[in-house]
């Protein structure tokens, strides 16, 4: 018996980020969400620190929780002429006219196309580009902050894509798994 395409590993290069909650002001949404997307995105890292205890009884140390951080997320999208949507969010951080602090959320996509499986396309809308993909997991990126603007490398021997990118750091991150492989 063959097993379930559930089961299969998940590929990096099905992927979609957005922000959640939209603000008051326009464009309301920042990184030209839904309808731009990345060529990249840094991996979310959470690290924990941990501190040694000495124990009387013993010659061995324990070790108890005394923080953690978030590590920072940078965003690499081709350059368009009429898209400063990266640009914009950290420019109007800095100038305290927009809301900082954003909710991203990543959804990483498996390789089962929804049209597979008619019983749960029915249920599922998805207005992006790889929304004919069933989602596996998704990330909730919480308070992110644009911390750095890299605009695009110039080479006048070259006709690679120009590359923007741009450095959030989240505050927390938040991680589901959107299957039952059952």
């Amino acid at each position: 018996m063959a097993r379930k395409r559930i089961l299969d590993f998940m590929q990096s290069y099905r992927f979609w980020l957005f922000d959640v909650v939209p603000s008051l002001t326009p464009p309301f949404y920042v990184l030209g969400a839904p309808f731009f997307g990345f060529s990249s995105i840094s991996g979310p890292e959470m690290t924990l620190e941990a501190d040694p205890i000495k124990q009387l009884n013993s010659i061995f140390k324990k070790y108890a929780y005394s923080g953690g951080d978030v590590s920072p997320i940078t965003l690499t999208r081709g350059v368009r002429g009429f898209d400063d949507t990266m640009w914009e969010w950290i420019n109007r951080a800095m100038k305290g006219v927009e809301t900082t602090q954003r909710n991203l959320l990543l959804i990483h996509y498996t390789n089962i196309r929804l049209v597979d499986m008619p019983s749960i396309a029915s249920g599922i809308a998805n207005p992006f580009e790889a929304g004919e993909f069933l989602p596996g997991r998704a990330f909730l990126l919480w308070n992110c902050i644009p911390t750095g603007f890299k605009a695009a490398d110039f080479n006048a021997t070259s006709s690679d894509v120009s590359l923007d990118e741009l450095t959030v750091q989240p505050s927390a991150i938040s991680v589901f798994t959107l299957l039952d492989p059952v």
